[in-house]
């Protein structure tokens, strides 16, 4: 019996193929409405430019099964369908003139972004610039790479230019019209053409009405007013009573280039929404002294192919005029009395140690009520007054009228900024009140409770925060629970026995001892740590670029710029050449795959069953729930581990910190950035379309980690965000971080659903330049 062989050809279902790559390109159903709403759009800037007298419009019409898109743009020659709208990777808008109408996309996309959900694309275009007409259809079942699959029809002229482009879906892939609608007006808000979205005008608002005004109080309005060494812009800062500003800057001139934009900033909103030519881009979180956010319109700023997100560079640009900004705010801000209810003021001019600035700053004054620092500094110019930092009422009643007190803040850093003003400007005498021991207890003497406290604590310390400190009890003055001596070697801290806080841990031990350890771990975290804070080696500079050190490892890309789909081209051309093998192709391909993460109910579970010390311990350590944006530990249960990648607690238990839902972040990301969350760390929120932001800064200030989460539907019908307090669960095999109570449902899966998450996470630079 003789052996036959045979060599077939490798096929490819490339209609399949494109709804693959389209799907891993895009992380939405409605990507199609986006590109070819973008496409018109472009088409009608090109022809603006051109010099053509025309009303713009786009219209679109969006039902289950079909969607619309017209526009009186520049239009298609035959040419330019064949050689750019049908074949990807190619772009007629990659030229200097493009460029110079300012449209919105460069990447080539063209018909791809249709078969995603598509089944059949008809487009009919007449050129402006040749006056052709031409009719292309096409069918994903049909496309292929090897024969002629696409019908070109050319029409008679009409005199009309522009294009239309309609697209039906696959069976089984419906379009939800009014999330849809939805979903085109966040991006088509703020044109300056008229957009109608089933005969509904959904555009031409005002791009600063999307920052909400101020009820205010003062305006300071200057044209080419010098932000920064390279920046000038005609600005409108305007503030309220409460402290709070807003920034608005146009005519802006960049590195002494007059570039198109508009800047609108308020204090306090954390997100800042981007646009192109006011065409919707994505949102994105900048690190400001004022948690500004708002909106950004500008030619510089570039999406990613997905239109999700901005390309680093963009994301720089932008950073890199926050600081000029926030300096230009806060001297103007600081002429004003205002400024005295502005604590990112007051925290701007102690980083920067301007306490020069902080004049309007308001201190008591006994006897008589209050006065702002540079009139308590007229007022006694000529004669001593005394400064005091403490709150003893005994102390306090000292004041007379001949001899005046200033008695400063009780929060830092203003009492900082406070004391450096009177001590530069002012006659004064400071009355010292530090805290003391007033008596040491001998360890001869401690229980074995106390021993066994501060043995823990110590080790607690030195293992978890890499800080060592000798502990022991005693009694304290100002009736102080706890004392640490910052000037011994190692710190010295004394604790109070009979104070509530301590008699706690030493009841539990006690008690309960199988709970002691974890109380020991969060009575470090909530009671110990934010004293000696700053001592902890993470908070110095050395200490925390040793620590980024340590963490850089090799970037994960889990959004598609440009490169990365000339890269997927050309690794799907040379596959097909026979360059490469199947397994070389799957190796290489895996360099720009996303991270997906499911979640449905059987990775559900409760706080209390997963976790069911914590928010018990929380309640004792802390009392009532006293919101704080500082940095903060993790809750740590490292012995502790779990398969539940979603940890919940119910609306009648008590939260933790307010928080309901906690979301575990991918193993990928915990193997390779899990130590970040180790650290004292802030935390901070925005949200918008389908898209959250978690953004992690480091006790120093320096560095911080982003996480962005993609969900496949709307997260919220609103764009929101801002700081939030640092509430991360670190497990032995998980990492949960804290979902606002806005997004809660959004991360919730319904009975039966499986909710399809994905993520990309990387270090984010700060710059406190």
């Amino acid at each position: 019996m003789t052996s036959t062989s045979e060599k077939i050809p490798f096929s490819v279902e490339i209609g399949r193929m494109i709804e693959v790559l389209a799907a891993q390109i895009y992380p939405s159903p409605y990507a199609l409405l986006r590109e070819n709403v973008q496409n018109s759009f472009d088409a009608i800037l090109i022809r603006r430019h051109l010099g053509h007298d025309f009303q713009p419009q786009v219209q679109i019409t969006i039902e289950p099964n079909r969607v619309t898109v017209s526009d009186n743009g520049v239009g298609m020659t035959r040419n330019d369908l064949r050689n750019h709208f049908w074949k990807a990777g190619s772009s007629s808008k990659n030229t200097a003139e493009a460029r110079a109408a300012g449209v919105v996309g460069t990447f080539g996309i063209g018909a791809m972004a249709n078969f995603g959900i598509a089944e059949e694309l008809v487009v009919v275009s007449e050129s402006a610039l040749n006056g052709e007409r031409t009719q292309c259809r096409a069918q994903r079942s049909t496309l292929s790479v090897t024969e002629e699959c696409i019908d070109f029809i050319s029409l008679d002229p009409t005199g009309v230019f522009g294009t239309v482009v309609s697209a039906t879906m696959q069976e089984g892939k419906s379009i939800d019209v009014a999330q849809a609608v939805s979903y085109v007006k966040d991006f088509v808000a703020y044109l300056a053409i008229e957009v109608k979205v089933n005969s509904e005008i959904v555009s031409g608002k005002p791009i600063e009405g999307a920052v909400p005004p101020l009820v205010e109080t003062w305006k300071h309005t200057e044209a080419k007013s010098v932000i920064g060494p390279f920046l000038k812009a005609d600005v409108e800062l305007t503030g309220s009573i409460t402290g709070e500003v807003r920034i608005d800057l146009s005519n802006i001139e960049l590195d002494g280039v007059n570039i198109y934009g508009r800047l609108v900033l308020r204090q306090g909103v954390g997100n800042l929404r981007t646009f192109r030519s006011r065409f919707g881009l994505a949102t994105t979180g900048i690190a400001s002294a004022y948690s500004f956010g708002g909106v950004a319109d500008f030619l510089f700023l570039q999406p990613t192919a997905g239109r999700e997100a901005l390309t680093s560079d963009s994301v720089k640009v932008l950073q890199r005029l926050m600081a000029p900004i926030d300096e230009f705010v806060s001297i103007k801000l600081s002429e004003r009395p205002e400024s005295n209810a502005n604590a990112h003021f007051v925290n701007w001019a102690a980083s920067r140690g301007r306490w020069d600035l902080c004049g309007h700053l308001r201190v008591r004054v006994e006897p008589g009520d209050s006065a702002t620092l540079q009139d308590v500094c007229a007022r006694f110019h000529e004669s001593e007054f005394i400064v005091y930092a403490g709150n003893d009422s005994a102390m306090i009643g000292l004041a007379t009228a001949e001899r005046p007190m200033v008695v400063l803040s009780r929060g830092s850093p203003r009492n900082n900024m406070e004391l450096t003003f009177l001590r530069n400007r002012g006659k004064i005498s400071e009355l010292t009140d530090n805290p003391k021991v007033l008596s040491d207890k001998s360890p001869a003497e401690y229980s074995i409770s106390e021993s066994a406290l501060a043995f823990r604590l110590s080790f607690i310390l030195s293992n978890d925060y890499f800080l060592n400190a000798d502990f022991g009890f005693g009694k304290m003055s100002h009736g102080l629970p706890i004392l640490a001596d910052r000037n011994s070697k190692p710190i010295r801290i004394v604790l109070d026995s009979d104070t509530p806080s301590v008699r706690l841990m030493l009841d539990v031990y006690d008690r309960e001892y199988v709970a002691f350890g974890h109380m020991a771990k969060d009575f470090v975290r909530n009671v110990i740590f934010p004293i000696i804070a700053d001592l902890v080696p993470s908070a110095t500079r050395q200490g925390a670029e040793a620590f980024l050190k340590s963490i850089q490892r090799s970037r994960e890309i889990f959004e598609y710029e440009v490169t990365d789909l000339e890269n997927l081209t050309s690794l799907w051309q040379d596959y097909l050449n026979g360059k490469i093998t199947m397994t070389q192709a799957a190796t290489r391909k895996d360099a720009v795959a996303r991270s997906y993460q499911v979640i449905d109910s059987t990775v559900a579970g409760t706080v209390r069953d997963v976790v069911p010390d914590v928010v018990d311990n929380e309640r004792a350590m802390r009392g009532p729930h006293q919101p704080t944006f500082e940095a903060e530990p993790s809750i740590q249960r490292l012995d502790i581990e779990t398969e539940r990648k979603l940890l919940t607690i119910a609306d009648n238990e008590e939260s933790l910190k307010g928080y309901r839902c906690f979301i575990a972040i991918t193993d990928r990301v915990r193997e390779e950035r899990g130590d970040f969350f180790l650290q004292p760390h802030r935390t901070s929120v925005v949200w918008g379309g389908q898209k959250a932001l978690f953004i992690f800064e480091h006790q120093s200030g320096g560095f911080g980690l982003y996480y962005d989460v993609q969900t496949q539907s709307l997260i919220a019908l609103q764009s929101g965000g801002g700081q939030y307090e640092t509430c991360t669960i670190v497990m032995k095999n998980r990492i949960f971080i804290p979902v606002p109570e806005e997004l809660r449902q959004s991360f919730l899966p319904k009975p039966g659903e499986r909710k399809k998450l994905e993520v990309r996470c990387d270090i984010l630079y700060i710059d406190r330049s």
